[in-house]
């Protein structure tokens, strides 16, 4: 039994990776739930990675009401970037970003990984990326209900 689950472990380390050596940064460009459902769409722009939030799986508003600036406690999370500054250092991995939590409030030092065609694993941390979380986001059609085509970025907006 040991031997079929060492097999089927290094049977999907190898398929992984086979994967992640043939991604390309537009293959994480599109709209993906989070594990809390908020919906953020990852598009390029100037160089850099960003993710908007541009809906939700409840279709409730949400505002940002941990916002450490008292005049953003009022907003709606739609059209909020909450992932910024990434950039592509190949095989699925994108580093040296930031993320914002808005359960929290607070910024944090952001990678990703894109770990199939429909899995990213998105990390926020402190200081060095051993202290801090990691979520998984799951892709999502951007044209699924609640999500706002008013705020799709173009560039990205067909994925």
């Amino acid at each position: 039994m040991f031997k079929h689950a060492l097999l089927a472990s290094v049977l999907l380390v190898a398929t992984s990776s086979a994967f992640a050596a043939e991604m390309k940064a537009e293959d994480a460009a599109g709209v993906w739930e989070t594990a809390s459902g908020g919906y953020v769409q990852l598009y390029e722009e100037n160089g850099t990675w960003k993710g908007t939030i541009v809906g939700s799986k409840s279709g409730k508003a949400r505002y940002d009401k941990n916002n450490p600036d008292e005049s953003k406690r009022e907003r709606r999370l739609l059209g909020v970037t909450v992932l910024d500054g990434l950039k592509y250092a190949g095989d699925g991995e994108f580093e040296g970003g930031t993320i914002y939590d808005p359960n929290n409030g607070k910024t944090y030092k952001a990678k990703a990984t894109q770990t199939g065609p429909d899995t990213l694993e998105a990390r926020g941390y402190i200081g060095i990326s051993l202290i801090g979380k990691s979520q998984t986001w799951k892709r999502i059609d951007s044209d699924a209900e609640h999500v706002h085509q008013d705020l799709l970025h173009k560039s990205a907006a067909a994925n």
